[in-house]
């Protein structure tokens, strides 16, 4: 990881889905560590995916968990709803539970992740204009080797998971500590593909919001794609705005 900058100007970013994507996501990882576990065990991501609702902490209505700083108790949580889904399609208990197990290496494993299209640039040209990268995600405990495997890491000053924190995006707690945290750098901008962790969640410390490929009128601006958000005057050079002075503004001008 780099230092923050000198320029105290930060732009905090949502990882999965924002710079860097797996494909299927951990249901996808599941999916193919049951198939690892029973060949014969016909099912599919769409089958699977509706299955595990709730099974993350990100999806309770506290936006808080209590496996800070224990990996193995955070996946351990995930497991037992992994198996449970696995068993109500039809596979047996004890295959179940080692699909399950086996769906934590799968899932983390780097060859299964890859940057989206104009990640690496569109960090570079930021930072070639004074901003500091830190990222804030609602993912698992292991975020770090991950952003090292893809080469995002030299690229950003920090990383925060919400598996090590025990805090969930949107919850203002966590994006609070984050600022605490990056202090006394002060962030600017959240940039993420999800209205209410990253778009909401932002909004709620007065961070502008930059939402990717889709779209919400409570975002600041909107663009299609990473590598659109060098251009956006937001970002342009220029002095450094006091993002306290501009909570409850935004601006009009949706970029689609």
């Amino acid at each position: 990881m780099v230092g923050l900058g000198p320029s105290g100007r930060v732009i905090i970013w949502d990882f999965e889905g924002t710079l860097a994507v797996r494909a299927g996501r951990f249901t996808g990882a599941l999916v193919q560590a049951a198939r690892r576990c029973d060949p014969a065990f016909a099912v599919t991501d769409d089958a699977v995916r509706p299955l595990l609702g709730g099974a993350f902490p990100w999806h309770g209505a506290t936006l808080r968990h209590g496996f800070a700083g224990d990996a193995d108790a955070w996946w351990a949580s995930l497991q037992g709803f992994s198996a449970q889904a696995l068993q109500r399609l039809g596979m047996d208990a004890d295959r179940a539970a080692a699909a399950a197990a086996l769906a934590r290496s799968v899932y983390l494993d780097p060859a299964g992740w890859t940057c989206l299209a104009g990640a690496t640039d569109t960090l570079d040209a930021l930072s070639a204009r004074g901003w500091t990268h830190v990222l804030m995600s609602n993912f698992a405990p292991e975020l770090d080797g991950i952003v090292e495997a893809l080469g995002l890491a030299d690229r950003l000053a920090m990383a925060f998971s919400s598996g090590r924190v025990g805090l969930e995006k949107p919850n203002r707690a966590y994006f609070d500590h984050v600022l605490a945290e990056i202090a006394p750098a002060r962030a600017a901008v959240m940039i993420g593909d999800n209205p209410q962790a990253d778009v909401a969640g932002g909004r709620s410390v007065g961070l502008k919001t930059i939402l990717i490929g889709g779209s919400d009128p409570a975002a600041d601006l909107t663009v299609e794609r990473l590598a659109d958000i060098p251009a956006l005057p937001m970002l342009a050079g220029g002095p450094f705005w006091d993002r306290t002075a501009t909570e409850g503004t935004r601006e009009e001008t949706h970029h689609a």
